[in-house]
């Protein structure tokens, strides 16, 4: 059975703003509980340099061993992209849950950095997987790629008045606000549940993967 564009489009847009929530998630988790951004590798870079010339060993080994784990996974989410294109997917979300799961196992007093190297490397497999939809390019973790394309349509829009430019623009809002929903989420379920609130975000991976699943068939 096919499906037409438009719902391919659809699917493809609600499996972004879904892990756009679920990035929002990651990011004020890991601030809160943990002193460090585990989704990108700007600060961490930044701290290791500190580190360095402080001559701090610890934080330099898990900090050195923080990007490690960040290009490994990078490179095995573009493998997986590329040998593994029609499961990518729901491969994708089977690492996730099972990092999800790890990461909530890990206890509150455990070492910060230490407790960030399973979600630095989820992150990054995400990001290679999912890099918005076929139509824009968009990440799901961070916000500062996103802005740009977001004021630069709505910019565009004003000044020729595109409907194409107009779409853009919704789909970067719309890829800012369920990223901060995911963000408001976060926080409040971390105050909540602490190290554990993570293992909520089983119910949304679940939902995507069956999402995916049907997805599949109706193709």
């Amino acid at each position: 059975m096919k499906i037409s564009i438009t719902k391919v489009q659809s699917y493809e847009n609600y499996i972004h703003y879904s892990m756009c929530m679920l990035g929002g998630f990651f990011g004020s988790y890991a601030l809160l509980l943990r002193g460090n951004f585990g989704s990108a590798q700007t600060a961490n870079l930044i701290q290791l340099f500190i580190n360095v010339s402080a001559f701090n060993l610890i934080d330099i080994l898990f900090r050195t061993l923080a990007l490690f784990l960040f290009i490994l996974f990078l490179m095995l989410s573009f493998y997986v992209k590329d040998k593994y294109t029609l499961q990518s997917i729901k491969i994708c979300l089977l690492v996730e849950i099972v990092g999800v799961c790890a990461i909530g196992l890990i206890p509150n007093g455990a070492n910060d950095l230490l407790a960030l190297l399973p979600l630095f490397a989820l992150t990054a497999f995400q990001w290679g997987m999912f890099n918005g939809t076929r139509k824009y390019v968009s990440p799901t973790l961070f916000s500062t790629g996103n802005i740009r394309q977001c004021i630069s349509a709505w910019t565009d829009y004003k000044i020729t008045a595109k409907a194409e430019s107009k779409t853009k623009g919704l789909f970067y809002t719309y890829t800012l606000l369920y990223y901060h929903v995911g963000v408001l989420t976060g926080i409040a379920l971390t105050y909540l549940f602490g190290a554990q609130s993570i293992f909520l975000c089983l119910i949304p991976l679940t939902l995507n993967l069956l999402i995916d699943l049907r997805h599949d068939q109706l193709v």
